[in-house]
């Protein structure tokens, strides 16, 4: 058996580039499992090939999405790769038709396993994020029981007491975070740190139906603490000092697209590095700090600033000052970008169609 630790890899190479581009998937999901796959993957062919092995396999089922994150991985990294699937072997499939006979097996060659009948769903973890899936949670109406959640305490049992603490950001990376008792630069230790603060707050939960790549629907509990934390800091202190246009171009196509790139299994491809690109050139000037409040199952900015890159002037936006900008100027502004829809309301009047009575 090998035992490899992917943490470091795991959030340097694909979780910080996710909180670049502010990744999220059908707007709820930050893609806590997607994200883990092409590391965990990578490191399979590694070790094959180290040990001249031509076969891997998975235990994924064949109507989720990870049998084709994995797979993907695997061709991309070694195209002579043959994968072995059980759940798609129809011998396979005639034994096991599903998880409760594998927990029947599980249990009569006492073989441990996460789920049992007190707790009768599935659960998928990792440095940034938990799943929960399946058993009873197949019915989308169904509550989930409180025990599900492993990663956050129930946000109504959370502390009275806020926690004030600030995120540190240099080319839209997490550099450093720093709470009143102790403060972490490593990566790993400052994402474990954004964690236990999300853990105790209860912050990150959420409960989903998303549309799966195969095409089938899904619900999900997900529980991703620090990832939430760091991906709203990130949000935040672009505000201050990303250029308007480089961010709706970047809201409108890279985010969305890196985003499906993870959720479908396509880490491995050139427009996934393609769209790296463009993500990195976009963060140059993120750099800057963001003060958080945690209290109860939600995070709150109480402010942000940056020594080098803000392209904020309080002076032009204040209300109190005509010193660097003349209001003036806004006539003509309106005047401009009022042509088009003074037109379109003539014609609608003309057609007896007049906007004001619409």
């Amino acid at each position: 058996m090998i035992i490899e630790n992917l943490q470091k890899e795991f959030v340097e190479q694909i979780v910080f580039r996710a909180i670049q581009c502010n990744a999220i998937y059908e707007d709820r999901y930050l893609l806590g499992t997607a994200l883990a796959r092409p590391v965990i993957a990578r490191a399979q062919v590694r070790v094959a090939e180290k040990y001249n092995c031509n076969l891997l396999s998975h235990g994924c089922t064949g109507k989720g999405n990870d049998q084709v994150r994995f797979e993907l991985a695997f061709k991309a990294c070694n195209p002579s790769i043959k994968v072995i699937a059980p759940w798609r072997l129809p011998e396979f499939c005639e034994k096991f038709q599903g998880r409760q006979d594998l927990l029947k097996f599980a249990a009569e060659n006492n073989i441990p396993v996460s789920s049992t009948p007190k707790a009768p769903w599935s659960q998928d973890e990792n440095l940034v994020h938990c799943s929960y899936e399946a058993g009873i949670l197949e019915d989308p109406d169904h509550t989930p029981p409180k025990d599900l959640w492993t990663q956050t305490v129930d946000p109504l049992e959370a502390p009275d007491k806020p926690l004030d603490f600030t995120v540190y950001f240099e080319k839209g990376l997490p550099v450093k975070v720093a709470t009143p008792d102790q403060e972490a630069t490593d990566s790993v230790e400052l994402f474990k740190l954004l964690n236990k603060i999300g853990h105790d707050h209860g912050v990150g939960r959420i409960d989903i139906v998303e549309n799966r790549w195969i095409g089938l629907k899904s619900r999900g509990c997900y529980d991703t603490p620090g990832l939430t934390i760091a991906r709203l800091a990130h949000v935040d202190l672009e505000g201050l000092v990303l250029d308007s246009k480089v961010r709706k171009l970047r809201d409108q196509f890279v985010t969305i697209e890196w985003s499906q790139c993870l959720y479908n299994g396509m880490y491995f491809s050139p427009e996934r590095e393609w769209l790296d690109e463009a993500i990195v050139s976009a963060q140059k000037g993120i750099n800057g700090q963001v003060r958080l409040r945690a209290y109860k199952g939600n995070v709150y900015v109480l402010g942000r600033s940056s020594e080098t890159s803000s392209l904020y002037s309080q002076e032009d936006a204040s209300m109190d000052s005509l010193d660097t900008f003349s209001p003036m100027d806004s006539t003509g502004f309106i005047a401009i970008q009022s042509i088009r829809l003074e037109k379109y309301g003539a014609q609608k009047a003309k057609d007896g169609q007049p906007l004001s009575q619409s």
